[in-house]
């Protein structure tokens, strides 16, 4: 008999952002299967809570047979369990579901990629930025996110890009921890507010965990804004504004910061990046889009 590690499942469904609940009717499934493929009917109960796992199958006894409790019942291996968690994953194929996929060809640009032993493409417009500069190899497993829409050949496609894909897989890892969220410099930076509880999640053990999603999501800079907890709007957007300009650019020195307008020195040590220059400016009026800024 095969024994699956309820600590193994729990880890597996911590990676994916799954909770014990569908990670317990997951498993049962996977059980289940075991018998179905034996021509057997069982029923199953999982609790990864109390470490349990409680298996009936139905005898031939009486007209509709009786249910009898199975003491040593059939496991999935691992492979088999992972199996059904990508079927279950895929679901209807909806949009915005998030999904872990294996990277299976290239055409017109676009990376095709299969997932539940379905295809799906991200457009060469959708693309991340990292895989837009250097496709993925093949048999690489990247996130996705499904789209409504299909391509010509009416295969279904999902996106590596823009603001919906940063905060969908972001949100994974710590739910709701997003409460503002812009992207610039051509979708390759993101710039994302959040509460100080979150905010250290991110940034500890030197900021391993943003660098990590950083490379996940294929883009080049995250930068965090921490949420003010001060008591005006106006004074909430005053600190999260500086905060965004000292990590943006910490060379930089805030000469005004007035509610309509804010008057930003830059370093007068080292030349300036044009690009970098209309980049930080583009990036402070999608933040601050209510403010005049004079960048001197």
């Amino acid at each position: 008999m095969k024994i699956i590690n309820l600590e193994a499942v729990k880890k597996i469904g911590e990676e994916y952002g799954w909770d014990d609940r569908l990670l317990e009717d997951t498993l049962a499934n996977a059980i289940r299967m075991c018998y179905a493929e034996k021509g057997m009917h069982a029923e199953v109960d999982v609790n990864i809570k109390e470490g349990t796992i409680a298996a009936r199958r139905r005898s031939g006894i009486a007209d509709r047979g009786v249910w009898i409790d199975i003491d040593n019942p059939l496991m999935p291996s691992m492979k088999m369990f992972m199996s059904i968690m990508e079927q279950q994953q895929w679901g209807k194929g909806d949009a915005g579901r998030i999904l872990e996929a294996e990277v299976a060809g290239i055409r017109d640009g676009g990376v095709i990629y299969r997932v539940s032993g379905q295809f799906v493409i991200v457009p060469e417009n959708l693309l991340s930025v990292a895989d837009f500069r250097k496709r993925p190899d093949l048999g690489e497993k990247q996130v996705i996110v499904l789209c409504s829409s299909k391509d010509k050949y009416n295969m279904k496609t999902a996106t590596r890009r823009g603001k919906e894909f940063v905060g969908a897989v972001m949100e994974c890892y710590y739910p709701n921890c997003i409460s503002g969220l812009w992207m610039g410099a051509s979708n390759s930076w993101a710039v994302i507010r959040m509460s100080k509880d979150h905010m250290e999640e991110w940034t500890s053990q030197e900021g391993a965990n943003l660098r990590y999603l950083q490379r996940i999501l294929g883009i080049r800079r995250i930068t965090l804004i921490p949420e003010s907890e001060l008591e005006t709007e106006q004074e909430r957007k005053d600190e999260e504004l500086m905060s965004f300009i000292n990590s943006a650019w910490k060379n930089c020195e805030i000469g005004k910061m007035e509610a309509a307008n804010v008057t930003i020195n830059l370093p007068l040590d080292a030349p300036v990046d044009p690009r970098k220059l209309r980049t930080f400016t583009s990036m402070l009026k999608k933040v601050s889009p209510e403010r005049e800024f004079e960048v001197v």
